[in-house]
């Protein structure tokens, strides 16, 4: 029986990879060069990444001398002063499975590949801080996605087994990381995302968050091969 619900934050509760990126290209201009200099995998797939492994890459692209803690530092700064003056606006559908997973009385879990201080600003800003029973973050692992351990310590820290956590994830490389760990998946397609997902490992695939309701919990366990399809053709994913 599904206990828990646990959801990534970027590209799926919210969009925010053009702030990121430009960050990134800011943070190349700091140290002389240009963003469109790195490799094509670096600039376009890295989504759901651990946001200091991309800085590494970059610093590794580029051969920069500069300590890996002060690009660290300099992003956290530079995304905070991009999202001044922003309207935060969730991905649709996104707030209300939350609310109704928490009002059916499932545990809930934010496991995000970004840092902490950045993951909190974002869900205060959506209004959201307090909901989440647990939240790890980029700087809990050693390992980011895909590696196994991000959802493996969320299911320890909720005191859940595997197979009573479903994950919701956007990225092929956090569905790979949730599946690894023994959890569920439910895949969501970002349509605006800058690579498009295969998101092929997960049990289940949704078209939006718009598309869930609490029945799919039960019923992701029998679910092994499904495509994205519109709201009116549900009846498709075996729903």
């Amino acid at each position: 029986m599904i206990k828990a619900a646990i959801f990534d934050l970027d590209e799926l509760i919210i969009d925010l990879e053009r702030i990121h990126k430009a960050a990134e290209r800011q943070i190349c201009r700091d140290y002389g060069h240009s963003f469109d200099t790195l490799s094509e995998d670096l600039r376009f797939n890295s989504s759901g990444l651990r946001e200091n492994d991309i800085l590494e890459r970059i610093k590794l692209e580029l051969k920069l001398s500069a300590p890996l803690s002060d690009m660290i530092l300099r992003k956290q700064t530079l995304f905070s002063e991009l999202i001044i003056g922003e309207v935060l606006r969730p991905m649709p559908g996104a707030l209300e499975a939350i609310s109704s997973l928490k009002a059916h009385g499932y545990r809930l879990a934010l496991t995000s590949s970004g840092s902490r201080p950045r993951v909190e600003m974002v869900l205060k800003g959506l209004g959201i801080l307090g909901i989440f029973d647990i939240t790890v973050c980029g700087e809990d692992v050693r390992h980011g996605k895909p590696d196994p351990e991000p959802y493996r310590l969320t299911a320890e820290r909720l005191k859940i087994s595997p197979l009573e956590g479903v994950v919701f994830e956007d990225a092929d490389v956090g569905i790979q990381s949730a599946k690894t760990a023994g959890l569920w998946c439910i895949g969501v397609p970002n349509p605006a995302a800058a690579t498009t997902q295969t998101l092929k490992q997960a049990d289940l695939v949704l078209p939006a968050l718009t598309c869930f309701s609490l029945d799919l919990l039960e019923r992701v366990a029998e679910v092994r091969e499904t495509r994205p399809q519109p709201c009116g053709h549900r009846a498709k994913l075996g729903i």
